[in-house]
């Protein structure tokens, strides 16, 4: 399952801002470096996931893949073709 980015209190996102020395906006640019900001997703993930004593240190030792996996970024995509989220409604975008 995906990380819920949504979920994250305040205090987990200013520790993942600084400890990866960016805005947690950038998160998902495609422009901005991603080792320490990965790091400390996956450090948090972990903290969450049942490990409070989990570091940063711990993370940054993490292989691409393991942070991937930890984090929900291997996850397989529904198949475009698939019945996942059809019928559903989604919200009206807002309009200026």
């Amino acid at each position: 399952m995906a990380f819920d980015f949504d979920s994250l209190t305040l205090g987990e996102v200013a520790v993942i801002e600084d400890l990866s020395g960016q805005s947690i906006a950038t998160i998902a640019d495609t422009v901005s470096p991603k080792g320490k900001a990965l790091a400390a997703v996956a450090m948090v993930a972990r903290r969450r996931a049942g490990e409070p004593a989990f570091t940063f240190n711990q993370a940054m030792a993490l292989t691409l893949d393991q942070a991937n996996d930890l984090i929900g970024l291997n996850d397989e995509e529904p198949a475009e073709d698939s019945d996942e989220g059809k019928g559903e409604r989604s919200e009206p975008s807002a309009t200026v």
